[in-house]
Formats: structure tokens, C-alpha cells, sequence
């Protein structure tokens, strides 16, 4: 009787889902992940604590943030409320595949192409030129969906960068440091060089997303591309 319930709430769940991800674009796998596991998590939460708890809003918020994080961004405004609110995101996404018990590799493979994907909106948002913001967006139009609440919760405090100057220069090639979100690294090629600010850490540690003080600039690079970079002397870490 117990599956027999948990059988149609999922089906009924996976139902509303569907008809939610017609109005919204997004990759196939994201969509899999969302009808597969996530549709799970929801119905556990339905089954235990019932569709007016907390949980159960916020389940169906960060389906909504999800949606939205992986959308064109038509401002860098946009793109740095992305950013802030990535890691709160990612971090809910991760503990409702704990929940459901999704696969080790499964989740890793999910979450890398994740990073992908919100590198690549990012490069593109940050690249905007300055714009006034015009009609709704759609975090807008996903905060107003059935059973979803302000999805401001989801933006942790702004990163506000500490005005200091870069070190003496040794010429001696550094290992590659512990980088927190917001630090700033020197990047030198080609006789020249450019300070960026680390925006994003994907959840795997294997994709960094840095961007310079105006928004106007952005990199990706992999974990093993930056550990090269600081072996050749090639980025520095600028400390207090």
C-alpha cells in the first residue's frame, strides 16, 4: 500500500514537472535529473512532511533557480545575481541527490556539466554592456510559479573586493595555492598582465571561473590547466 502511494504521488509530482518544463527551456540532461531524482526528493518530502513545509517551497525553488541559472542573461546585473547565488544553489542541489541516494559518479558527471554550463552563461552575461532592466525577467517569472517563494533567499551576501597591492614579483614558480571564492589572481601571457577575481568553484573543484573588478572579462580554466599556470609562474596569488 506504502508504494502504491509513494508510486502516485511520484507520477503525480514527475506530471506537474513536466507540464512546468514545456513553459522552460533546458538541456535534455538537466531535464532527466529533474524528472528522475529530483521528482524523488520531492516526494519524499511530500511523504513525510507534506506540501506546506518549508522544504517542500523550497524544493520546487531551487527547481525554479536551477531553471533559471541556466538561462541567457541579458545584463551583467543578471549575471552577478547568478553568481552570488550559485553556491547556495549547487548546495541544496547536492544535498537533495544525498537524499534520493543518487549515484557517486552519476552526481559528479551531473555536476561538472553544470559547471560547464554556468560557465558559459556567465562568460556571455558578464560581456553585456550596461542596461537598464526592462519588463520581468525570468527569475521573476519563476519566483510567481505555484508553490514557489522568493527566491532571494537563495543570494548569499555580495563579495566586496579589499583594495590592496600585488607583491614583489620573485621569478620563482609557485604551487598552486588554496583559492576561496573572491580572491584575486595575477595572470601573466604574453608580456602582459591581468588581474581577476575568482567568482565560482564548481562543487567538484574541477572547473574556476574568474572574471576582472568591471565585469567586463571572464575566464574558465580547469583544475589542471590553473595548477599549470602557478607551476610556470604564469598566475600569482595577490595577498594581503
Amino acid at each position: 500500500m506504502t508504494q502504491s502511494i509513494e508510486k502516485s504521488v511520484l507520477q503525480r509530482i514527475q506530471s506537474e514537472m513536466d507540464r512546468y518544463l514545456l513553459e522552460h527551456d533546458a538541456p535534455e540532461e538537466v531535464r532527466g535529473f529533474l524528472r528522475h531524482h529530483w521528482a524523488q526528493y520531492l516526494t519524499v518530502i511530500f511523504l513525510t512532511r507534506g506540501n506546506q513545509h518549508a522544504d517542500w517551497l523550497g524544493g520546487w525553488d531551487t527547481l525554479n533557480a536551477l531553471l533559471w541559472s541556466l538561462a541567457p542573461k541579458s545584463s551583467r546585473g543578471e549575471t552577478e545575481k547568478m553568481l552570488h547565488m550559485l553556491p547556495t544553489l549547487l548546495a541544496r542541489l547536492q544535498a537533495g541527490c544525498a537524499v534520493v541516494g543518487m549515484a557517486t559518479a552519476e552526481r559528479d558527471a551531473l555536476f561538472e556539466r553544470l559547471a560547464m554550463m554556468h560557465a558559459a552563461v556567465a562568460r556571455a552575461g558578464l560581456r553585456c554592456r550596461d542596461q537598464a532592466e526592462v519588463g520581468i525577467t525570468r527569475l521573476a517569472e519563476s519566483s510567481e510559479a505555484e508553490g514557489a517563494a522568493d527566491l532571494a533567499v537563495l543570494n548569499p551576501p555580495s563579495y566586496t573586493p579589499i583594495e590592496f597591492d600585488p607583491p614583489p614579483e620573485t621569478g620563482l614558480p609557485l604551487p598552486m595555492p588554496q583559492l576561496n571564492i573572491g580572491d584575486r589572481v595575477l595572470f601573466r601571457a604574453s608580456g602582459q598582465t591581468r588581474t581577476m577575481y575568482l567568482n565560482w568553484i564548481s562543487p567538484a573543484g574541477g572547473m574556476y571561473l574568474f572574471g576582472n573588478e568591471h565585469g567586463l572579462d571572464a575566464m574558465t580554466l580547469t583544475r589542471a590547466r590553473l595548477a599549470e599556470r602557478f607551476r610556470h609562474g604564469q598566475a600569482a596569488l595577490v595577498c594581503d
